[in-house]
């Protein structure tokens, strides 16, 4: 380029034609021509927006103060002479560090600071575009409401879930309570029944006592009386008539007091067992009263854990109350035991087929 850069043609000259000039030979100046275009580029869309109308007096004096400086630089560049100089690799060098700063500087100051702000209010000059501003703030505020609606909406939620779940902790702990009661009273109502049947055990067994005792001087009674009747009566009987008589009369009396005995043995047996299933369903309804209200306990607990496990310990609190366990009333003999009497006569046919 001939004619000499000024402020006037600053914007028109050729950076890249300038830069990589071909008498530079290897030195020609690649990393300084993108930096420049891109000074002239901003450079020149300052003025072009007419910074002199908007830009206060320090402002200005920026756009002016780097203007002035790219002038300077590209009219060093259009003047260098690397036959000229001593040392042209070392002038090279500083003159791009020289124009890095000014990048720097450019960049700074004027890209990222005075060309948006011209550049909106020239935007702002434009009647649509006030028009269209006016509708980017109407969308602005509406997401702003929108987006506090959705935080209402989220603590409202965690509030929601919050009283939920304290809802199921109570209801949970109201079913406990529940279960509990109901267990309870089915344990006073067993137990009652077992203290009867209980009462009944004693009386039936003093009952049989009693029987025995009875049975016993019965048969030694009469067993004296028909002594007495054989030694009278020998002269108008027999002695085998008589020892007949004898034992068959013998064994009536037994055999009839045996059956009464055992209708009473039976009586007894029913009783006791009534007894016991009475008894063994107080002692598991007071196991099961007293797992529920343990179970409120843990529920309460379990629902502060962050992550409950409310099923799995449901179950197993279900099986704790339910499942077969060996109280030790009614065992597993007697829950298979038939009828004593039928027994007894099983017993008896086995014995005589054994024989």
């Amino acid at each position: 380029m001939e004619n000499p850069i000024t402020q006037d043609n600053v914007f028109d000259v050729d950076i890249p034609k300038l830069a990589l000039d071909p008498r530079f030979g290897s030195l020609i100046f690649i990393s300084s021509e993108k930096k420049l275009s891109k000074i002239q580029a901003a450079l020149k869309e300052a003025h072009d927006l007419g910074f002199q109308e908007l830009l206060p007096q320090p402002e200005i004096s920026v756009i002016n103060s780097r203007t002035n400086n790219l002038v300077t630089h590209l009219e060093w560049l259009r003047n260098f002479d690397i036959g000229a100089v001593s040392n042209a690799k070392d002038e090279h060098t500083n003159f791009n560090n020289r124009i890095d700063a000014l990048y720097n500087d450019v960049h700074a100051h004027i890209l990222m600071g005075i060309l948006p702000f011209l550049r909106e209010e020239r935007r702002r000059e434009n009647p649509d575009q006030k028009q269209f501003d006016n509708e980017i703030k109407k969308v602005i505020q509406l997401r702003t409401d929108l987006e506090d609606e959705l935080k209402n909406v989220r603590n409202e939620t965690q509030h929601i879930r919050a009283t939920s779940k304290e809802v199921g902790t109570a209801k949970g702990e109201r079913a406990t309570a529940r279960l509990a009661s109901h267990f309870d009273n089915e344990v006073t109502k067993y137990f009652e029944d077992a203290k009867k049947w209980f009462y009944a055990i004693i009386v039936g067994y003093i009952a049989v006592i009693f029987l025995l005792v009875f049975l016993g001087v019965s048969v030694l009674s009469f067993s004296a009386q028909l002594s007495l009747l054989s030694a009278t009566s020998t002269s108008l009987m027999s002695s085998t008539t008589v020892a007949t008589l004898n034992s068959s009369m013998i064994w009536g009396a037994i055999v009839s007091k045996l059956v009464i005995l055992t209708a009473l043995w039976y009586g007894l047996s029913f009783i006791i067992k009534n007894y016991n299933v009475n008894s063994h369903l107080s002692a598991v309804n007071r196991h099961r009263a007293a797992v529920a209200r343990t179970l409120e306990d843990f529920i309460a607990i379990e629902q502060q854990q962050q992550n409950p496990r409310l099923s799995e310990m449901l179950q197993n609190a279900t099986d704790a109350m339910f499942k077969n366990a060996p109280i030790g009333y009614i065992t597993k003999a007697e829950k298979e035991s038939s009828n004593p009497v039928l027994q007894i006569i099983n017993d008896l046919v086995g014995a005589k087929n054994t024989g």
